[in-house]
C-alpha cells in the first residue's frame, strides 16, 4: 500500500537531447537509488522504483515541461523530495516543481496536448511575410496528408486534426553552428498529444516542406509544455484541482 505519489515537473537541455527514453528512465532510476527517498519499488529479482514519465520526448529534442509520478512509501515535502532528487541529478536535468498526487490518473494516460516551439533554417532568403503566408496556407486545409515511418511499413497520415494552432515570427540572434544559413524563423505551435493522439513536431516540420514549400534545411526543437484535459481544457499537470488538492 502507497501512502502517496509526488508529481514532478523538469527540464531536459541540450546536453541531454540524444538520449533516448529509455536512457532517461535509466538517469532517473539511478538517481533515486542514491537519494534514499521513500520511492516505492516494484517486487522480484530486479526491483525497478514506481515511476511513471508523461509523454517520451524524441531524441534530439529539449525541453522544460517533462512530467513524472513517484508512488511513496511514506509522506515526503514536495519542495524536500525536489531539492534531495535535483542533488543527484545530472545539470543538464532540473526539476523545476513537485506537486503531492491524491488523483488515481497517472501522468502518461492523462497527457492530452503539448506546445513546441520549432525553430526552422533555410538556405533560401524568405521574408517574414512569406513565409507567414506560407504558414497560413498550410494551416488553411482541411487536410495535411504526411507519410510517417513505422516499425512496419510506412503510411500516410493526416496530421490537420491534430495542430491547434501555429504562429510564425522571425528568429532573433542564430544559435551557434547555424550562423550560415540566410533565413531563420521560429514557430509556436500546439498539438494535439498523448496515447488517444499524438503529433511529434518532426511530422509537422515534413508537411512544413512538402505541403506548404517551406524549404527548411535545418530545425532545432524544444517542447515547452504539456497538458492534461480537465473539464474540457487543457490544463497544467501541476494544477491543484488536477492533483486532487481540491
Amino acid at each position: 500500500m502507497y501512502l502517496n505519489s509526488i508529481r514532478i515537473r523538469f527540464t531536459r537541455g541540450e546536453d541531454v537531447k540524444f538520449i533516448s527514453h529509455l536512457d532517461l528512465m535509466k538517469v532517473f532510476e539511478r538517481a533515486v537509488r542514491r537519494t534514499g527517498l521513500p520511492i516505492a519499488y516494484s517486487q522480484g529479482f530486479n526491483p525497478h522504483p514506481h515511476l511513471v514519465f508523461g509523454l517520451p520526448l524524441s531524441v534530439g529534442v529539449t525541453s522544460d515541461g517533462e512530467y513524472a509520478d513517484f508512488e511513496l512509501t511514506r509522506q515526503i515535502q514536495p519542495q524536500q523530495f525536489m531539492d534531495v532528487l535535483n542533488a543527484s541529478l545530472p545539470e543538464a536535468i532540473r526539476i523545476t516543481a513537485a506537486g503531492e498526487k491524491l488523483s488515481k490518473t497517472n501522468i502518461m494516460a492523462a497527457i492530452a496536448g503539448a506546445d513546441y516551439t520549432l525553430s526552422i533554417f533555410l538556405n533560401e532568403t524568405i521574408s517574414l511575410d512569406e513565409a507567414a503566408s506560407k504558414l497560413k496556407a498550410l494551416m488553411a486545409m482541411e487536410s495535411i496528408m504526411v507519410l510517417k515511418e513505422g516499425k512496419g511499413a510506412a503510411k500516410e497520415v493526416d496530421i490537420r486534426p491534430l495542430i491547434c494552432s501555429a504562429d510564425i515570427e522571425a528568429a532573433g540572434q542564430l544559435p551557434f553552428g547555424y550562423e550560415t544559413f540566410t533565413s531563420a524563423f521560429v514557430i509556436h505551435t500546439q498539438f494535439r498529444a498523448g496515447s488517444a493522439a499524438n503529433l511529434r513536431p518532426e511530422l509537422f516540420v515534413k508537411a512544413l516542406v512538402e505541403k506548404a514549400g517551406l524549404p527548411v534545411a535545418a530545425s532545432r526543437l524544444h517542447r515547452r509544455a504539456l497538458y492534461v484535459e480537465s473539464r474540457g481544457t487543457l490544463t497544467d499537470p501541476m494544477d491543484k484541482e488536477v492533483l486532487g488538492q481540491v
